[in-house]
């Protein structure tokens, strides 16, 4: 098979993004541009990053496809970590309400938010679904996204959740995007479940996450933790049998709450609500989880 080989020269900059670990503080800085750059790529992975003239003397140009970059800058696709690209309908009538001072809540309480987009997709097509999730995947193309990380919880129950994880694993096989999917179905509690959230966890736990295992195409396991919403005690039920199905987890964390509250709180008191604190409880009292690995790096993302 011959190989393919692509030779971009003459870039005005390259972004090389250098290291191998998140940076923070002034080291953010510090991106890597090469000035006059360029990048020579051999089947898909990259085999020489530099300037234009280095790179010339250590290719032999003939055997690639060149590209000229001149005044343009050439950097790593962006990540986009948390997106909810499947899903029916819009919520446009809600930006009057937001406008006028209505919180985010208060728009829930009353019908809206997640629970009127649930309506939305559980009525949508499979084919209008993905046909509007392609779209979407193609505006982040243009934008300069490579990866996404798509969530589900817009069906809130078992058939519109697999729906809405089915079109990402066809997507990620299908557009040119890399998709990695993650479960959410405790977004919000669904109308059928209203004032029965721990029943709703039980329903999660015993009758969707099994089905969602079975996928063999869903990597996370989200909870939205959140004041009116989940609770941290039923945000541990069910991640600890997410773990126990080995997905990997993630938390929605302090999005409406503030995270302050007094450190070393137990997670029962009143003053430990937020998750954040919840996690820094758990971070200096170990071991009560099992592997407390993932709260671990849970806790110094959320409290850096």
């Amino acid at each position: 098979m011959e190989e393919e080989k692509i030779l971009i020269r003459n870039a005005s900059q390259v972004v090389t993004c250098s290291g191998f670990e998140a940076k923070k503080g002034e080291a953010m800085s510090d991106v890597g541009v090469i000035e006059d750059g360029a990048v020579a790529v051999s089947n898909g992975i990259i085999t020489h990053v530099g300037p234009t003239e280095e790179v010339l003397r250590q290719v032999d140009v003939a055997d690639y496809l060149e590209v000229n970059a001149s005044g343009r800058a050439l950097l790593p696709g962006f990540v986009d970590s948390h997106t909810h690209f499947v899903f029916g309908g819009y919520r446009e009538e809600e930006f009057s309400w937001r406008m006028k001072g209505d919180s985010y809540m208060s728009i829930m309480e009353r019908g809206g938010g997640i629970v009127n987009t649930m309506n939305a997709t559980r009525n949508a097509s499979y084919d209008d679904l993905y046909g509007d999730a392609y779209d979407r995947l193609d505006t982040m193309m243009d934008m300069g996204v490579t990866t996404v990380e798509g969530k589900s919880g817009y069906g809130l129950d078992l058939a519109t959740e697999l729906i809405q994880l089915r079109i990402m694993k066809e997507l990620n096989d299908e557009h040119p995007l890399d998709v990695v999917s993650t479960f959410l179905g405790a977004h919000a509690v669904p109308p059928e479940f209203a004032g029965r959230t721990d029943a709703y966890v039980d329903y999660i736990i015993e009758g969707v996450l099994p089905h969602v295992r079975a996928e063999h195409s869903v990597t996370f396991c989200d909870v939205f933790c959140e004041q009116g919403v989940f609770s941290v005690e039923q945000s541990e039920r069910l991640l600890k049998a997410a773990r126990s199905q080995r997905f990997k987890l993630k938390l929605h964390a302090d999005e409406i709450v503030s995270r302050r509250s007094r450190i070393g709180s137990p997670p029962e008191s009143r003053e430990c609500r937020s998750s954040v604190a919840y996690l820094r409880y758990r971070h200096q009292t170990p071991g009560t989880f099992g592997d407390d690995r993932d709260f671990a790096s849970a806790y110094r993302f959320l409290t850096k």
